[in-house]
C-alpha cells in the first residue's frame, strides 16, 4: 500500500502539469536526491562515515549521479556498500547490489608509491524514472582530515533535502566554517557526546556556469586529533605545526660523506643565495621526483638518508633533504606546507586545520626570502611559479610555526616578453624571417619546458605549429636558458621562411597577419609587460595606406597598448606595446573574454598600394 502510495505521488510530480514557460527558463533536472550523511567520531580517533540517499533519476543522463566511489588504504576502510534500484510506480526492486558487487582498482603510476584503492559500482537501468536507495559506510583511523561537505554533489541536480549530523565528544571538539548555508543548525548534548545537525532543503539546480563561490559547503576540522601514534590539537595555526615538527624530528641526519660533499660545493661562495643555488642546483641534478602516499608517509617525511639511498623522494622527502644540506652549510630553513596547484583558491586563514597538500622551503635572509620548490628540476633557485605563488603557507618552526604568503609576482621583472623579428620579402611574396623572443619571469618557464622535455625535432616542430605567422618552416634554430637571481630568463632564435607572406589583389598588397597573440599562459599571473618589433623589407617602395605613420592606441579593462607602423623606402617598422593588469579575482572566463577583446584590437596588419613600376606579382 505504502509503494502503491509512493508511486501515486511520484506521478502526480513527475507528470502532472506544469507551466510551460517557466520550465523552460529553468535548468534541466537529471535526477532529485534526498540524503543524510552521519559522521561519528571515537575516542580513538577514528571516525565512522554513513552515507544515506534516495536518489531519483529522471533520465540516462542522471545515472552518473548515481554512481559511487569509495576509496581504502591503511587509514581507511570499507564497511558496506548496499545499492537498491525500484521501479518508482510499482514499488518492485529491479535490481541489488552489496560490497562483493563493486569493482576494485589500484591507484597507481610509475611516479607514485601509493598503497590507495578503490571500489566503484555503475548504474544502468532499463528505464525512467528509478529511484536508487544507497548506504555505504567507511572508517577513518584518523580524523586529522574532514572532507568538506556540500548538499549540491552534481549539476543538473535537485537537491530536495541534504542532512549532515555530526556526533563527537565534547572534550574532543569540532571546528567548522559555514558558507552560503540557508538552512538550520542544531547543537545538542548527553553524556559528554555532541551532536550537530545541518539541514539544507530545496537548493537551486546547478549548471556548469554556476559561481562557485555561491556553492553552499561547510568546512570541518578537528580540534585534538591523531595519525597512528602521533597526537595534536589544532586550536591555532601554531598547533598544527608544531604536530608537524613533531612529526618530522629526527628525520634530517645526513651521512658524513654527504656532509663533506656538502661542504666541499659551497667552499667558494661568497653568499647565501649563491650557496642556496649551488645545493638546489645540486638537488635538481641528481635526485627526483617520486610521490609516496603510504599510510602515514602522506604527511611524514623519508629520513634525509632515505633520500641519498634512493636517490628519490616526494615533495616532503626532497623539502626534508634540502633543509638538511642548508643546515650543513650554516643556512636556516623552515619546511612549509602549502594548498598547491594552478588556479587553487586560497586556505581559510581563520580555520586552523589541514587544507594543504604539498610542501615547499622558505629560507629567510635579511631581506625577502628565498623560497625554494623541491620538486622541479626546471625552476631557478627562489622561483615557485604559479603552482605555489600568491598563496598562504604554514611555516614550520622548532618552536611551532606560523602563517606567511608566496611571492604574487606581480611586477614588469616576473612578467616581461620582447622580440624582434626581420622579414625579407621576395618579388613571390615570400618571406624570410629571423626572429629573436627574450622571456623573463613567467613567460620564460615555457622555453625551459620546451628545452627540458623535447628533442630537437619535436622542438622545431612546436615552432612551426605555435608561429605567429601560418605556414612558417623554420630552418634553424636556438633555445637558451638563463636566469637573473631567483628570475628565469629564456632567448628562442629561429630562422626560416613562409612562401606566401602576402595576398595581392591588382592594385593592393596586404601581409598576412604576424601580430603574435596574447595568451592565458602569459598571463599565468594577470600581469604581463609585452614589446614586440618588426623590421620588413620590401622588394619595391610600395606605398603604404593611410599614409607613412600611423599609430593606434587601444584600452580597456586592465590594459592599454600602442600599435605603431612607419615606413622609410623600402622600410617597414612594427611595434608593438601592451601592458595588462587585470584584477588577480579576474575568472577564468572573463580573462578569455578580455584575452579576446586585446588580440581583435591588435588585428591590423598593414596594406600597399602597387605602382606602375612595381615588380611584384603573386599567383
Amino acid at each position: 500500500m505504502l509503494n502503491l502510495l509512493f508511486g501515486i505521488l511520484l506521478s502526480i510530480e513527475l507528470f502532472g502539469f506544469q507551466d510551460t514557460a517557466k520550465v523552460q527558463k529553468e535548468a534541466p533536472v537529471h535526477s532529485h536526491l534526498e540524503q543524510k550523511i552521519t559522521y561519528r567520531l571515537h575516542q580513538d580517533y577514528s571516525l565512522s562515515v554513513v552515507d544515506e540517499k534516495s536518489l531519483t533519476i529522471l533520465s540516462a543522463e542522471g545515472l552518473k549521479h548515481g554512481m559511487v566511489v569509495l576509496g581504502f588504504n591503511k587509514l581507511q576502510d570499507i564497511k558496506d556498500f548496499q545499492l537498491e534500484m525500484i521501479e518508482p510506480l510499482g514499488g518492485k526492486t529491479i535490481k541489488k547490489a552489496r560490497l562483493k558487487d563493486m569493482t576494485e582498482r589500484a591507484v597507481s603510476s610509475s611516479d607514485f608509491l601509493l598503497d590507495d584503492r578503490y571500489k566503484y559500482f555503475e548504474l544502468s537501468a532499463p528505464r525512467y524514472p528509478v529511484l536508487v536507495k544507497i548506504r555505504t559506510e567507511i572508517l577513518k583511523k584518523s580524523n586529522f582530515y574532514y572532507p568538506e561537505w556540500m548538499p549540491v554533489k552534481s549539476n543538473y541536480q535537485k537537491v530536495k533535502e541534504s542532512t549532515l549530523i555530526f556526533h563527537y565528544p565534547t572534550e574532543m571538539g569540532l571546528k567548522f566554517k559555514e558558507l552560503n548555508l540557508t538552512g538550520t543548525k542544531e547543537t545538542k548534548e548527553e553524556g559528554g557526546i555532541t551532536t550537530m545537525i545541518w539541514i539544507e532543503k530545496d537548493l537551486e539546480v546547478q549548471t556548469p556556469s554556476f559561481d562557485l563561490e555561491m556553492d553552499p559547503k561547510l568546512l570541518l576540522a578537528p580540534v585534538k586529533f591523531a595519525v597512528n601514534e602521533f597526537q595534536g590539537e589544532m586550536n591555532d595555526w601554531a598547533g598544527l605545526a608544531s604536530w608537524q615538527n613533531k612529526l618530522n624530528e629526527g628525520r634530517g641526519e645526513l651521512p658524513e660523506s654527504v656532509k663533506n660533499q656538502i661542504l666541499s660545493l659551497v667552499k667558494d661562495a661568497n653568499s647565501p643565495f649563491e650557496k642556496v643555488a649551488i645545493l638546489y642546483d645540486y638537488l635538481q641534478r641528481n635526485y627526483r621526483y617520486v610521490s609516496i602516499q603510504l599510510g602515514i608517509g602522506g604527511w611524514q617525511t623519508m629520513t634525509a638518508k632515505e633520500v641519498v639511498d634512493n636517490k628519490f623522494g616526494d615533495c616532503k622527502a626532497l623539502t626534508n633533504f634540502m633543509k638538511s644540506m642548508l643546515e650543513v652549510a650554516g643556512i636556516p630553513s623552515f619546511y612549509t606546507l602549502v594548498n598547491a596547484g594552478i588556479g587553487e583558491e586560497d586556505i581559510e586563514i581563520d580555520l586552523p586545520s589541514n587544507q594543504f597538500n604539498h610542501v615547499i622551503l622558505k629560507v629567510p635572509t635579511d631581506k625577502d626570502p628565498i623560497w625554494l620548490e623541491c620538486t622541479s628540476n626546471l625552476n631557478p633557485p627562489g622561483y615557485l611559479g604559479n603552482f605555489t605563488s600568491n598563496r598562504h603557507v604554514l611555516v614550520i618552526t622548532p618552536d611551532g610555526g606560523y602563517l606567511s604568503k608566496t611571492p604574487t609576482y606581480l611586477d614588469s621583472e616576473w612578467n616581461k616578453i620582447s622580440s624582434h623579428s626581420k622579414l625579407s620579402l621576395d618579388t613571390q611574396g615570400a618571406a624570410q624571417i629571423e626572429s629573436i623572443w627574450e622571456n623573463q619571469g613567467n613567460p620564460a618557464m615555457l622555453a625551459r619546458e620546451i628545452s627540458a622535455r623535447m628533442d630537437d625535432r619535436e622542438k622545431r616542430d612546436y615552432l612551426n605549429q605555435n608561429s605567429a605567422v601560418a605556414g612558417l618552416i623554420v630552418q634553424d634554430f636556438s633555445i637558451k636558458i638563463d636566469r637573473k637571481d631567483s628570475i628565469p630568463t629564456s632567448e628562442i632564435k629561429y630562422e626560416g621562411v613562409v612562401q606566401r607572406f602576402t595576398q595581392s589583389t591588382a592594385k593592393r598588397v596586404i601581409f598576412r597577419p604576424f601580430l603574435a597573440r596574447i595568451t592565458a599562459s602569459q598571463l599565468s599571473s594577470n600581469f604581463l609587460e609585452r614589446e614586440d618589433s618588426y623590421e620588413i623589407l620590401l622588394p619595391d617602395d610600395l606605398e603604404m595606406e593611410g599614409g607613412n605613420q600611423r599609430e593606434i592606441k587601444v584600452s580597456g579593462t586592465g590594459y592599454e597598448g600602442l600599435l605603431t607602423f612607419s615606413k622609410s623606402g623600402k622600410t617597414v617598422h612594427v611595434l608593438r606595446k601592451v601592458s595588462i593588469h587585470l584584477d588577480p579575482d579576474l575568472k577564468s572566463d572573463q580573462k578569455s573574454i578580455l584575452i579576446k577583446e586585446i588580440n581583435t584590437k591588435f588585428d591590423h596588419t598593414p596594406a600597399f598600394v602597387k605602382t606602375t613600376l612595381s615588380t611584384l606579382h603573386y599567383e
